[in-house]
């Protein structure tokens, strides 16, 4: 696509002059002129390790095996690609995360296991490397990650089907309240928020067949969040659709009223369902959530979940206060919050411990100080900023937007769940990266096999 054809970019003064869209795009032709047929099984393959994030946690590290081969046997096809993602502001920026993470094991308050097992997360980093010299076929991943969790929310039906049906075999072992099928209840919570984000713009702005997809696709997956009965999910979920409602009343102007009213109905609706099926856990789990905020704040009760977080986030606010220039270092936080609470003259046994602060950004700060938390915040900025602007072969009208709504979604229950350090978040993460770079490649005009030019 020529600069003149360029869509206007928000923010555009945080474009990169270095990232040429034109030896991105020589690059990628290079390697699909030599290698089609690898190139089609390597799409293909990262479409399955896109697919395998919508399942349980072994699954979602598993299913990436058969891509890494892919890669790893085309490296002499597609190595000339790496630069144009490497050098990429978003990635610049990921890089100077993951220094400043691997330095900080000089001065970590945590073991060399707990360090280990945070900066762990960063390997994900690798899958959307795995997913670069393919994603010229992002709106294949697109396609998998929507059926992918579309096939993760069959494990909440069976769950909730081997309640009413005394079928153990069916359900997973959670607590009364909690379905969220095969996923952790907080870590689907954050999943299901986050492609929540992907069904929204198509229900707003879409056209035809893809907005009657959206709507579907968002009232099954709200339903699916409330199910979970993670509370800052319903928050982060409820927000992203306001936020969706804005930014559809700016685009759409004066025709948002039919698709505003569709979208309710179908939140009604989902809602609805909830409260019909599981309305006595979702007002057990309201009530005590106003109840431990009640309690945290007038009588210093911090036993509780949300008390418990709440402390959390106060003492990731104090471990940056103590430690702005380098943090506690990765894997620290739960080592450093028990010194504190001792230094303090409380018992430890009279507080609840996490390994992370249950706070993205405030998880940020507590381990890596201020320059942590600008990089984190300067993250969220230019891949939020990247996946705003449509280019060719994003996906189709409606859910070419979807990665960024996702993204925001993800940044909304950030605010609730440590997305970087948990691997299922932070795989989802990583897969959204590939939508979010400043530039991205265009796919191929499609030419039959035997059209094309044999391998070189």
């Amino acid at each position: 696509m020529s600069p003149e054809a360029s869509p206007r970019r928000p923010l555009a003064w945080l474009d990169a002059f270095w990232v040429n869209p034109h030896w991105i795009a020589h690059d990628f032709e290079h390697q699909r002129r030599i290698d089609p047929f690898g190139h089609d099984v390597h799409a293909w393959l990262g479409a399955l390790a896109c697919l395998a994030l919508a399942g349980p946690t072994t699954a979602a590290e598993l299913g990436a095996l058969p891509l890494a081969a892919a890669f790893l046997i085309r490296v002499h096809r597609h190595w000339r690609t790496w630069l144009g993602f490497w050098c990429q502001p978003l990635m610049l920026v990921a890089l100077a995360w993951l220094t400043l993470g691997l330095a900080s094991r000089a001065w970590t308050a945590g073991s060399a296991h707990a360090w280990a097992t945070e900066f762990g997360s960063a390997r994900f980093l690798l899958l959307a490397f795995m997913l670069w010299p393919v994603s010229d076929r992002r709106s294949l991943f697109l396609g998998a990650l929507a059926v992918g969790f579309a096939l993760g929310q069959l494990s909440q039906i069976s769950h909730a089907l081997g309640h009413v049906l005394h079928l153990p075999a069916l359900t997973w072992h959670r607590l009364p309240g909690r379905n969220s099928g095969w996923w952790d209840p907080v870590v689907g919570g954050s999943l299901l928020t986050t492609i929540l984000g992907l069904h929204l713009p198509p229900a707003l702005w879409g056209r035809g067949g893809w907005r009657i997809a959206g709507l579907a696709g968002a009232g099954v997956t709200l339903l699916g969040v409330l199910a979970t009965g993670s509370r800052g999910a319903w928050l982060a979920s409820f927000g992203l659709i306001a936020v969706a409602l804005l930014i559809a009343a700016w685009r759409e102007r004066g025709r948002l009223l039919k698709p505003a009213l569709a979208l309710a109905i179908v939140v009604s609706l989902g809602a609805a369902i909830a409260w019909l099926t599981i309305g006595d856990q979702l007002r057990a789990r309201f009530e005590a959530g106003r109840a431990e905020v009640a309690g945290a704040i007038e009588r210093k009760e911090f036993t509780s979940d949300t008390g418990a977080r709440l402390l959390l986030n106060w003492w990731a606010i104090q471990a940056t206060a103590e430690h702005p220039i380098h943090g506690i270092g990765l894997g620290g936080f739960e080592a450093w919050a028990r010194q504190h609470v001792i230094d303090q003259g409380i018992d430890p046994a009279a507080r609840n411990f996490h390994a992370h602060a249950h706070n993205a950004l405030l998880q940020a700060g507590a381990t890596l100080g201020v320059p942590g938390l600008i990089l984190a915040s300067a993250f969220v900025v230019l891949a939020i900023r990247g996946s705003a602007v449509r280019q060719p072969g994003d996906g189709p009208p409606g859910y070419a937007d979807g990665p960024c709504l996702a993204l925001v979604g993800l940044l909304l229950v950030s605010t609730f769940d440590s997305v970087q350090v948990n691997s299922h978040t932070a795989a989802l993460l990583c897969a959204l990266l590939i939508f979010a770079l400043q530039q991205r490649p265009e796919p191929a005009a499609w030419v039959t096999p035997a059209a094309r030019p044999s391998a070189a």
